[in-house]
Formats: C-alpha cells, sequence, structure tokens
C-alpha cells in the first residue's frame, strides 16, 4: 500500500464530494433539521401531559397539532436525505469508478503486470461500494450525533440526576467502539483482498475456458475457485465474528443504562420530585437515545470497511506509469521504417535480464524474423519498440530518433502490433477491425 493511499483517506475523499458541496448541503441540512425536531418532540409530550392533561391549562388540539407538524416535518427531511443523499453517494462512486478507469488506461504494461485483474476489478466494484455505502450512512449518523447532544442537553434541564445515570455507560460504550474500530479494519481489508483474488480466479477461469475444456482441467478449475472462496469464506467470516461480538455488547450497554434511568425516574416521579411529564420526557429520550448508540456500532463497522476500500482504491490512483513522456518530447515525423536495437539490456525484474547487450537493424521494407525458444525475449523485442517497456541500458531507435524522445501518442500511431494472443471485445466483427 503507498503512503499516499494509507494517510488521510477521508481528506482524499473530500475533492469528490466538493463536486456535490450544494446537495451535500442540502443532505446534512436535512439530516440535522429533521432529528433537531425529533430532539425537541418529547417536550412537547411533556408538557401536554403536565399542562394540558393533568392541569388543564391549555388546549390540547393546538399541541397535538404541534406533534402532527412535527412528525410531516420530520417526514419531508427524512425524504430529502435520503433522496438528495443517495444521489450523491452514487455520484462519488460514479466519479471513483470512472477516475479507476481512467487512470488504468494511462498507465504502462509494467504497472499492469504489477495488479492482478481480479484485484483490479474488485477494486472498481465492490470497493467503490463500499465507500458509496460509508456516504449514504453519513448524514443519517451526523443527524443522530446532533440527536444525543441535543436530547442529552434538555435532559440535564430535566432532571440533572438521571442525566449522569444515563452518562454512566459512555465511558464503556467508547471503549468497545475504539476497540470495534482498530479490529474491523484489517479484517475487511483481508476480506477485500480475497475477493479480489476470487474475481482473479473467476476471470482466468472464463477467458481461458478454451484451454480448461481442451485439456480436460474442468475438476481442477472448479477445485481453484472452491479454495479461493473458502478463503473468502474464513475471512469474511472472521470479520462477522468481530462484528457480532462487539457490536451486541454495543447494543446491550445502552438497554442497562435504560433500565437504571428508568428504575431512578420512578422512583422519584412516584415520590413527586419530578412529574409524570418529565418522566414520561426522559423515557422518550432514552428510547431516542438508544438507537443512534447502536448505530454507533453500525457505522463503525461501515466506515472501517470503506476505509480498506478506500485505501485500496487511492492504491490504484496514486500508482504512475513507468514510461512516461521526456520533457520537451518531439512528434515522431513521418517514418521511413529503420529500426535500430543499440546495446539494448532489458528485463521485465531488472535481476532478470530477458535481454543482453541486444544489437538489431532493421531496414524500411525489411522483414527479419526472430528464432528461439520459448522465453529467449522474441516478443519482448517487438514489445520494446512502441515503448510498451523502458529498456535498462542501450537504445532503440526509428530512423535514428530514440523512442524515449519523442511523444508516445505519434511513436504509437505508426507502429502497428499483432500481438501472439488474439482478443475481441464484446462487439460486431466489423467493429472489432475497425478498432
Amino acid at each position: 500500500m503507498t503512503e499516499g493511499a494509507r494517510a488521510g483517506w477521508i481528506h482524499r475523499l473530500m475533492p469528490y464530494l466538493g463536486r456535490y458541496r450544494r446537495q451535500v448541503l442540502l443532505t446534512f441540512g436535512a439530516a440535522l433539521a429533521g432529528l433537531a425536531v425529533t430532539a425537541l418532540t418529547p417536550v412537547i409530550q411533556k408538557v401536554v401531559v403536565d399542562d394540558v392533561i393533568l392541569s388543564e391549562r391549555r388546549s390540547l388540539g393546538l399541541w397535538l397539532t404541534l406533534l402532527v407538524a412535527a412528525g410531516v416535518f420530520r417526514f419531508g427531511a427524512a425524504h430529502v436525505r435520503r433522496y438528495v443523499g443517495g444521489a450523491v453517494a452514487l455520484g462519488v462512486q460514479y466519479d471513483l469508478r470512472n477516475d479507476i478507469y481512467a487512470r488504468l488506461q494511462r498507465l504502462d504494461f509494467a504497472r499492469h503486470d504489477e495488479f492482478h485483474t481480479g484485484q483490479l476489478v474488485s477494486r472498481a466494484i465492490s470497493d467503490v461500494a463500499l465507500v458509496q455505502g460509508l456516504l449514504a450512512f453519513l448524514p443519517l449518523f451526523s443527524g443522530n450525533v446532533l440527536l444525543v447532544v441535543s436530547s442529552l442537553v434538555v435532559m440535564g434541564v430535566l432532571s440533572p440526576l438521571l442525566t449522569v445515570v444515563a452518562l454512566l455507560v459512555v465511558p464503556v460504550t467508547t471503549v468497545v467502539a475504539l476497540r470495534l474500530r482498530t479490529t474491523v479494519f484489517p479484517a475487511a481489508w483481508d476480506a477485500q483482498q480475497k475477493a479480489g483474488e476470487v474475481a482473479g480466479v473467476v476471470e482466468e477461469s472464463v477467458s481461458g475456458v478454451r484451454v480448461v475444456k481442451g485439456f480436460g482441467q474442468e475438476d481442477r478449475a472448479l477445485a481453484q475457485l472452491t479454495d479461493s472462496a473458502q478463503d473468502l469464506y474464513g475471512s469474511r467470516m472472521r470479520a462477522v465474528r468481530i462484528q457480532a461480538w462487539f457490536g451486541s455488547t454495543l447494543q446491550m450497554v445502552p438497554t442497562l443504562g435504560q433500565v437504571g434511568v428508568l428504575a431512578l425516574g420512578g422512583w422519584l416521579a412516584l415520590r413527586g420530585r419530578i412529574s409524570i411529564g418529565t418522566f414520561l420526557a426522559f423515557s422518550s429520550y432514552l428510547l431516542q437515545l438508544v438507537a443512534p448508540v447502536r448505530m454507533l456500532s453500525t457505522f463503525t463497522v461501515v466506515a472501517q470497511q470503506a476505509r480498506a476500500g478506500a485505501e485500496r482504491i487511492f492504491e490504484v490512483l496514486d500508482s504512475n506509469p513507468a514510461v512516461v513522456e521526456r520533457e520537451g518530447a518531439q512528434p515522431l515525423p513521418p517514418v521511413e521504417g529503420e529500426i535500430r536495437f543499440d546495446g539494448v539490456t532489458f528485463g521485465y525484474l531488472r535481476s532478470e535480464p530477458v535481454l543482453r547487450d541486444f544489437t538489431l537493424t532493421v531496414a524500411p521494407s525489411e522483414t527479419v524474423a526472430l528464432v528461439g525458444p520459448s522465453g529467449s525475449g522474441k516478443s519482448t523485442v517487438a514489445l520494446l519498440v512502441p515503448r510498451f517497456y523502458e529498456v535498462t541500458e542501450g537504445a532503440v531507435q526509428i530512423d535514428g530518433f530514440d523512442v524515449r524522445d519523442v511523444t508516445l501518442d505519434s511513436l504509437r500511431r505508426q507502429v502497428g502490433v499483432v500481438f501472439e494472443e488474439t482478443f475481441l471485445f464484446s462487439d460486431t466483427v466489423r467493429a472489432n477491425i475497425a478498432y
């Protein structure tokens, strides 16, 4: 993993969100407004009980209308949050996937050799989906943070003692949440790596189906996929075990606090220390707080999964081609066709050269065949002419121009290549020939 991918993954996502600044503001505004109204609803319930039902000092219809209006407002805010927030998340997913594909198109052969096809497919699909899931979840979670804070403030005004009892569960919840955060990420990263390996096995089996069937290796291909899928299953089960243990703990702790608050609140209400309306409002706040606290476990899991996906995505986006144009590279003029290899040394691994001090001159219109055993470097020689790879020593020249001194576009427009492996796009024969 590159340092750029590991550091500041949230900061790296900000430019993508910046493209949808207005929608983001609208989404978070709707989430905060809707949950702010939710936080005030128990106060209205308290007034209805204490000042209307018990004291008969105010009109019940007015307050019931206010409760209905609050419910309608919350519905509208939730609709805006879900619709606009979902559109933003899908937009960022769209942009990330396009950027990954654009980066892959600009990487050279050497960089593509470093990435397995299955890993690239996994990053462009499942990893991007993890980030999209976090962005869709984030407005709701941020609104729930406001709900917790505002509810605690109102609870503190209604009964400081009960609020202190309710807050006793916070340290335990914090410790469990931090522990969940540090254990989910490595499990999520490993699971995404295993998913990429499964995708690679499937891609190879499908692409090489003629070879598999030609040599009767269907059982072997199935066994290979089964082994990879079993590793993926084990990795994801590890993540599930972590989530089940810590997630259940996070959901249980608030319930214990709720029992303590209800017991003390009921005792205070029976002895007239607090009003029935206050006790009802406090009970409502407790019910409202349980869901956000439990959501903390879900958010922690989703965030760490998205972190694993984002770092794998940025690892691709941070990759740079080894073959780049030199500063001041000039277009290659129309060529006559002389090709010269001058003392060329090259290896896909620097420690294992395929060509050593290779020298060859091919005159214009001359046909030259390179003959040798498999792995002797025949194909490598052809791949060096359009500069798909960079030579380690020596030079490759066309009409006296070093291929490193001309622009890649002008070079490859004048070099035709017929690869050893035939590939057809999923299109018509005409379209493939035109390509």
